[in-house]
């Protein structure tokens, strides 16, 4: 069996998918200078009162009754709940808010499909998906994901791979790996018998006397030794532990510092609160697990130099209603919202778009300066993606894959002098 076909066997066997057209040679290999994506999706539908859109009246949320102030960062406001405070805080000038967003559906499935690829309908591709496709074309996994099935229905450009844990990438790019620690063989010994391998695959394609049969079987052998040189740079780059937090989100940030991967997917959940809405909250709360994780992703991505080439999308599944009577919070379309983070330094920060009434009403805003005005539009998840397609460059060229917004609702949404902020709120 060659390195290749362990390969393989390996992915196949611990449910990794990683096609046999992504190991090419580094050569053949795109240059990794495109933004990473990574989109981060909120399982179970985010109470955008609790995060970004937060509210003051009784009924509303817990907060008002209990007189807790709205945390203030900058022109940002969050709820008093979680770790808020302190990730807005430090976050400030990389947090894009977008609320008031009308998802159209109380489903989940509908709404978590609906969030990553900005339509209802079927057939509309991930964001991951058309990033993937533009900054990392035979990359070997372009698209990592571990995500809701709606949330990651591929409409055919990339295959989505399923993150591997830490035993499994060190299996995947050293097939001597027993595990993450451990090897099979002593790899010096790994190494001379490679070493040997390939000095006599090179001699025989010299001799030039080979049948055609031989030299496509010597020729694959050779392909497979490059293909060595890629995998090998992923293994260089693998910790001695692993986050037991964060594991996937670790493993696809490896994958983006090695030049395999352009899009990275994953999801926190904890977020369908309709019995206590009271669930987000605390040291060990869904919000708090929600910003750490996002939190982690910036840390890690400077400790593997990726941070000037990070976009970060916070997305869910739809908006939530006031507390019900059991202390919950219900699906509701309206409300919806979105987080977006920024490399630092990009001046495109510290903004919120978008915006709902004192008792989270539906609500619209001017496309070109994001006021208020009732005669402009209700944000929707394909104002959203068009808006982020065409800042990343991932517009897809098909009409029949685009978000079909008109020209003129089309949101200024990276302008930095677009601006709702938090009218709803008292000053």
């Amino acid at each position: 069996m060659d390195r290749r076909e362990f390969l393989l066997n390996t992915a196949k066997a611990s449910g990794v998918i990683f096609p046999s057209w992504g190991l090419l040679p580094l050569a053949n290999a795109q240059a990794a200078s495109g933004k990473i994506l990574v989109y981060v999706h909120g399982d179970g539908g985010i109470d955008h009162d609790s995060l970004t859109d937060p509210a003051i009246g009784m009924g509303i949320n817990n907060y008002t009754t209990a007189g807790t102030p709205v945390v203030r960062a900058g022109n940002l406001a969050m709820a008093p709940m979680g770790n808020n405070a302190a990730f807005a805080a430090r976050f400030q000038n990389q947090l894009l808010f977008v609320n008031g967003v009308n998802t159209a559906t109380n489903s989940h499935e509908d709404g978590s499909r609906r969030f990553s690829t900005g339509k209802l309908e079927m057939g509309f591709a991930p964001i991951c998906e058309l990033h993937a496709a533009k900054y990392g074309p035979g990359q070997p996994v372009a698209w990592m994901a571990r995500d809701d099935g709606n949330a990651m229905i591929s409409a055919g450009f990339v295959t989505p791979t399923p993150v591997p844990n830490g035993d499994q990438l060190r299996q995947l790019v050293t097939p001597n790996a027993a595990s993450a620690t451990q090897d099979f063989m002593k790899q010096s010994d790994v190494d001379r018998t490679i070493a040997v391998r390939d000095a006599r695959l090179q001699a025989l394609k010299s001799k030039g006397v080979m049948l055609p049969k031989e030299r496509l079987i010597t020729e694959q052998f050779i392909a497979g030794k490059e293909a060595r040189v890629r995998l090998e740079t992923v293994a260089a780059l693998i910790p001695a532990t692993f986050s037991q937090q964060f594991a996937d989100i670790q493993v696809g940030l490896i994958g983006a510092q090695a030049g395999i991967t352009a899009a990275i997917q994953v999801s926190r959940g904890g977020f369908d609160s309709h019995g206590n809405i009271e669930d987000y909250n605390g040291a060990n709360g869904s919000l708090t697990r929600l910003t750490n994780a996002l939190t982690f992703i910036w840390d890690e991505a400077a400790v593997r130099g990726l941070t000037d080439r990070l976009f970060v999308m916070v997305g869910s599944e739809f908006g939530r209603t006031l507390l019900n009577g059991s202390g919950g919070k219900d699906h509701n379309n309206v409300g919806g919202s979105y987080m977006l983070m920024l490399p630092p330094g990009s001046g495109l920060g510290n903004r919120t778009v978008g915006y709902t009434g004192p008792r989270h009403e539906q609500r619209a805003i001017n496309p070109r300066t994001g006021a208020p005005d009732p005669n402009g539009v209700v944000l929707s998840p394909s104002h959203v993606h068009t808006a982020i397609q065409d800042y990343l460059g991932i517009a897809p060229s098909s009409p029949a894959l685009a978000m079909g917004v008109p020209a003129s609702e089309k949101i200024s949404l990276f302008n930095s002098s677009m601006v709702t902020g938090h009218p709803s709120l008292p000053a």
